[in-house]
């Protein structure tokens, strides 16, 4: 697990925004209860957040810190969004989904950035057997977890007794894809015959 934060101002802006919203949506799952919101894109500031955590900048930092390669991000979204928890929410010890059938890609990777103030709500790391809490984190204001897929670490998020706890999710994965027989880069040369290049292996301008 490590750390992510926002500007201080950008956090500021998007918590205001955050407190205006109404329509949440309930997400209730066995005896787990918060509210979510997925209209993001309307709003400039949550915008800015997104357009962040899409960048190729965030992508290489995440790619260095977790060791993790080939990150990807769904441009649709899907699980990801803005949650709401209050008084009496909770998320008991769970699994994530570790696969996203639109994209045909592989979860390996959650960050949830938190903003407001709460009693509760921390996110915890559970054993395996969902008996004892190893790993612990407090919801503070601009506070982050980011963590890696695990099948065998349960989490869930400790109920809230007050105030409110806002979450942006952001979901990163990878592809197990293996490439088709002979892959190449770009062919820039033909002899009117074969499409080639000079050398077998040229450097592209990402290589650069």
């Amino acid at each position: 697990m490590k750390s992510w934060s926002l500007d201080k101002e950008l956090a500021l802006n998007c918590l205001k925004t955050l407190e205006k919203i109404e329509d949440w949506k309930p997400f209730e799952r066995n005896n787990s209860l918060m509210y979510e919101y997925y209209d993001w894109e309307q709003h400039a500031d949550l915008r800015e957040v997104y357009d962040q955590l899409h960048s190729q900048k965030t992508i290489k930092n995440l790619e260095e810190e977790t060791n993790l390669e080939g990150l990807l991000f769904d441009p649709m979204g899907v699980g990801e969004g803005v949650s709401k928890m209050i008084k009496g929410c909770k998320l008991d010890p769970h699994i994530d989904f570790n696969w996203n059938d639109r994209v045909k890609l592989n979860r390996a990777l959650s960050l949830t950035i938190y903003l407001g103030e709460c009693e509760g709500g921390e996110f915890q790391i559970w054993d395996e057997k969902r008996e004892n809490v190893v790993w612990n984190h407090p919801a503070g204001h601009n506070t982050s977890v980011l963590f890696k897929n695990n099948e065998l670490s349960p989490h869930g998020v400790k109920e809230i007794t007050s105030g409110t706890r806002y979450a942006i999710r952001k979901f990163y994965y990878q592809s197990n894809s293996t490439p088709i027989e002979d892959p190449h880069q770009s062919l820039y040369w033909y002899d009117g015959k074969n499409a080639y290049n000079p050398q077998k292996k040229m450097t592209t301008n990402s290589e650069l």
